[in-house]
């Protein structure tokens, strides 16, 4: 997939979390960073392998945005840390593509002295992840009162010997503790991320991911997501769209919400009609979206984005295009994404009856507010359309289902 580049993708996800909980993100990287020198002190992995390890600490926390979003973080990673690691780890080995990994983050608060006997290719990688995000923590906590012995006081207990000979190591070569201070590191994660090399499967099913980290926001928001995206495929291949269209309009579908993450859940779940400013606050999604995806994503890819709320009459937003200066793929999108509005569960009301949908869009178009050639197009194969997306999100809510009944499952086999 030429669309975007591996090291992009980082950007995207970091940016997207950012956008949930910069808390989470920032500590993610920070105990990226140490894990990393770490490991490199080691000798055992190349440079791509080794941002691979550092990309997946960075996420190690992201089940807390599901499983902990109203806890400070210092009381989810020391007090009851199980469900935030269950969610992470079912999320790596059900959503994105790191399968093999995922058990890196199911054991990464798990006690040395509880894993000699595990079995696992990233054994040390957990041991490493482990004390490296407890270094983190706690010199975040303490700061200028922060003592690095205390940790040698778990030799062999809570930490591995190897995990604190290796800290100890780069603590006095590499100077972590005031890179991070100063915040250097992150031009050397910058750095080591650009080793990233990920199949265009990898950056497909990455990519596809997003949706379910949109969804930490919002649940009404990521089967939005996938709504859309199925509309607009079934609408490409009635429109006759190319190969390459169809994937550009796909990766848009995607992602044209992913600044919903921004936004207030409160906003975003109101059982009412919007204020003037809660709308404003709403409105400002696409924005985000175009800051976060602009010169990280095919710039074709982000125009479609930013162009899903504007309007072919010139009364969208946030530019006030008109038809003419907009592209099939772009009109597509804004027809699927308001049959998504028009069609879904919302807190404030039911989806509406066929019929009525039919009605708004007619009246849309009439207006000039949408193509009247996708609009025509998908009114001829409603039932076809709508009873194919019912089957691929059937599909869709099955995986996210049985990842909810597994993370039972999982947390009942590790208490």
């Amino acid at each position: 997939m030429k669309l975007v580049h591996s090291k992009d993708i980082y950007y995207i996800m970091r940016d997207i979390l950012k956008c949930l909980d910069p808390r989470v993100v920032n500590h993610g990287q920070r105990t990226a960073y140490i894990m990393y020198t770490m490991l490199k002190s080691m000798n055992k992995y190349e440079m791509y392998e080794l941002a691979e390890l550092a990309l997946i600490a960075m996420m190690h926390d992201i089940g807390a945005y599901e499983t902990d979003r109203d806890t400070e973080i210092l009381q989810y990673e020391t007090k009851d840390y199980m469900p935030h690691s269950i969610y992470g780890y079912l999320f790596l080995l059900y959503i994105m593509p790191f399968k093999d990994k995922a058990r890196i983050l199911l054991y990464h608060h798990t006690d040395y002295s509880k894993l000699q006997s595990l079995d696992y290719e990233y054994k040390m990688v957990i041991e490493f992840l482990n004390l490296a995000e407890k270094v983190d923590i706690y010199h975040n906590l303490l700061g200028s009162r922060f003592d690095s012995t205390f940790f040698s006081k778990h030799d062999g207990t809570r930490y591995s010997h190897r995990a604190l000979t290796a800290f100890y190591q780069v603590l006095k070569k590499e100077d972590i503790i005031r890179k991070i201070e100063s915040e250097e590191y992150l031009k050397e994660l910058d750095d080591l991320f650009s080793y990233l090399i990920f199949t265009n499967e990898e950056k497909k099913d990455s990519i596809d991911g997003l949706m379910y980290c949109v969804g930490f926001r919002s649940e009404y928001t990521m089967l939005d997501v996938v709504t859309c995206d199925n509309i607009c495929h079934l609408l490409a291949r009635k429109l006759s769209l190319s190969i390459e269209e169809e994937e550009k309009l796909h990766y848009a579908a995607v992602l044209h919400d992913a600044g919903m993450c921004a936004v207030s859940r409160d906003i975003i779940e109101a059982p009412r009609r919007l204020s003037d400013e809660e709308m404003t606050e709403m409105r400002h999604h696409v924005e985000i979206a175009e800051k976060i995806l602009r010169g990280r994503f095919d710039d074709e890819v982000v125009d479609i984005i930013a162009a899903h709320h504007e309007r072919g009459n010139g009364s969208g937003y946030p530019r006030g295009l008109r038809e003419d200066q907009m592209s099939r793929m772009q009109k597509i999108l804004q027809v699927a994404d308001m049959i998504t509005a028009l069609t879904s569960t919302r807190s404030y009301r039911e989806p509406k009856p066929k019929q009525q949908v039919i009605e708004i869009l007619k009246s849309e178009s009439s207006t000039g507010k949408l193509s009247s050639e996708v609009v025509r197009k998908f009114i001829a194969s409603y039932d076809e359309i709508m009873d194919e997306v019912a089957v691929k999100n059937a599909q869709m809510m099955s995986t996210y289902n049985r990842l909810k009944e597994n993370y039972k499952t999982t947390y009942e086999q590790n208490k």
